[in-house]
């Protein structure tokens, strides 16, 4: 008469004769069931905790580093706990609190929450170290500004519009703002001197095509 016992794997009660369930140590109701059972046993891999969500997974140990303390169960967990646990740093101009990295930390003097704080950080600050690469000084968010409008705020290089592009153009000068001297900053800055767009070899002209005012 057969006798009722428990799948090993999945725990559903099935029927197997006297002389089964004496032989063996393990029972199954399928070879599904046996399979998964055995690739368990034979699973080598250790059980880890995602340092971000918190979900249990398994890794190879000779895949982990000596060194490594964090563990994740996907890249998408790594990149957001990368992100919230970012070095903090100080806003040069407001003193907020902000994240970023720490290569940017490192090679970078000043630090700046947002563009505005930039901008007013720049406006109080503005000297000319003509030596070095030159502060564009307080006129040039104006003119900036004067320059994305009358380009209706498109690349004119690529022909796309802030919309299509995700963010505002770049505004450039034609005539590097190096070959201006010290006193010739508003001509630097005149419109005619400036485009919106993205570099590229389409900005490069030679001083006979340039239309420049300083001619």
């Amino acid at each position: 008469m057969p006798v009722e016992v428990e799948c090993d794997f999945c725990g559903d009660t099935v029927s197997r004769p006297p002389s089964v369930v004496e032989r063996a140590e393990h029972h199954f109701c399928d070879k599904i069931c046996h399979g998964k059972w055995r690739s368990e046993q034979l699973d080598s891999r250790i059980v880890l905790q995602c340092d971000y969500c918190g979900t249990d997974f398994k890794r190879y140990e000779k895949k982990l580093r000596d060194d490594q303390t964090n563990h994740f169960c996907s890249k998408e967990c790594r990149g957001r706990w990368q992100i919230e646990n970012r070095p903090q740093t100080e806003c040069t101009n407001c003193g907020e609190t902000i994240r970023r990295v720490q290569y940017d930390i490192e090679s970078a003097n000043r630090h700046f929450c947002s563009r505005e704080c930039k901008w007013e950080w720049q406006q109080e600050t503005a000297t000319y170290d003509w030596e070095s690469t030159p502060n564009y000084g307080p006129l040039w968010k104006e003119r900036r500004e004067q320059v994305l409008e009358r380009d209706n705020r498109t690349c004119q290089v690529r022909g796309r519009n802030k919309n299509e592009l995700g963010y505002t153009p770049q505004v450039h000068h034609i005539q590097p703002f190096s070959e201006f001297d010290e006193d010739q900053v508003e001509l630097a800055h005149h419109p005619s001197n400036l485009g919106s767009g993205w570099i590229s070899n389409t900005w490069v002209k030679t001083k006979s095509e340039r239309n420049c005012p300083r001619k």
